[in-house]
């Protein structure tokens, strides 16, 4: 059975175009650009169903970044032109293309880049985590990036929100808190309290890219963008974890090492998740040492 690409190649090379659409004086157009034309519209139409599917998957996700609307779905349909798709791969993409070694070009940019800040006291790892992954819709929807299954209830959203502000609070001189720049009002964030006119603080990495001083933020399903050094972004998403942003590593706008962590389910996966949080303040601040505050 000829293809359908075939079939098309033989439709449109027998095509002749109607006798008056060769009238200068009706349609001063090629014949080339005429078939463009008449093909244009059913070309639109059989795509039209696959955009509004597209379309309300995004409005689904809730707001986050770009407008919740139509227009902020076409905002970032473009980003899809260059977004990355491997987000869970391992080894990732900056090991695989040097045969599993270290990209220099990469890791030079990352400072302690190879440094661990997910190990606790007394050699404790970091574990696997239970079961599967959830769902997290990629493709053609870039931004904003949000799992739809296994979210966390509101009461656990907002344990996760207090303990953000609780640990900008206990380390005044190094972050502090605010609405996400990357999301907008209603994401909570910690940010690097960046050192300027001679007050205490930390000077922003390059690596940060647009993220610029905002390290970590929570979003309304319980699901967190924090950007942690590559080894241990590395390990969250070998093990179950975090998967990587579409934008991460791409032409220096996130972090190869700006990870999306999955909400926790349970006591167990928040105390994970603190973690996580902690070893991104530490590593983006240049190694701090970050007080953590326990839980009222």
């Amino acid at each position: 059975m000829p293809s359908i690409f075939h079939t098309l190649t033989e439709t449109l090379t027998r095509f002749r175009t109607p006798s008056f659409l060769h009238s200068r004086t009706l349609l001063p157009f090629s014949q080339p650009l005429t078939v463009v034309l008449l093909l244009l519209p059913p070309a639109i139409l059989a795509l039209l169903p696959s955009v509004l599917q597209s379309y309300r998957a995004y409005l689904a996700l809730g707001p986050g970044g770009v407008p919740h609307n139509f227009f902020g779905f076409l905002l970032q349909y473009p980003l899809s032109v260059i977004a990355r798709r491997d987000l869970r791969a391992v080894p990732p993409p900056y090991r695989r293309s040097h045969g599993g070694g270290d990209d220099d070009s990469v890791t030079r940019q990352y400072g302690r880049w190879d440094a661990s800040f997910l190990v606790l006291g007394g050699g404790v790892l970091l574990p696997p985590r239970r079961g599967d992954r959830p769902s997290v819709p990629g493709f053609p929807i870039v931004a904003p990036q949000r799992q739809t299954s296994m979210q966390a209830s509101p009461g656990m959203v907002g344990r996760m929100r207090r303990f953000l502000c609780r640990l900008a609070e206990a380390n005044p001189g190094v972050l502090r808190t605010g609405p996400s720049e990357l999301e907008g009002v209603g994401s909570e964030a910690i940010f690097l309290r960046e050192n300027g006119n001679g007050e205490e603080g930390v000077k922003v990495p390059e690596f940060m890219g647009i993220a610029k001083a905002e390290i970590v933020h929570v979003h309304g399903e319980g699901s967190t963008h924090v950007t942690v050094s590559l080894v241990d972004g590395e390990e969250a998403v070998a093990k179950g974890w975090a998967e990587r942003h579409p934008l991460s590593g791409v032409r220096n706008m996130l972090p190869w090492s700006y990870i999306m962590v999955y909400a926790p389910r349970d006591d167990e996966e928040y105390e994970v998740w603190k973690r996580f949080v902690v070893a991104g303040c530490r590593f983006v601040s240049g190694g701090k040492e970050i007080a953590v505050q326990q839980d009222e």
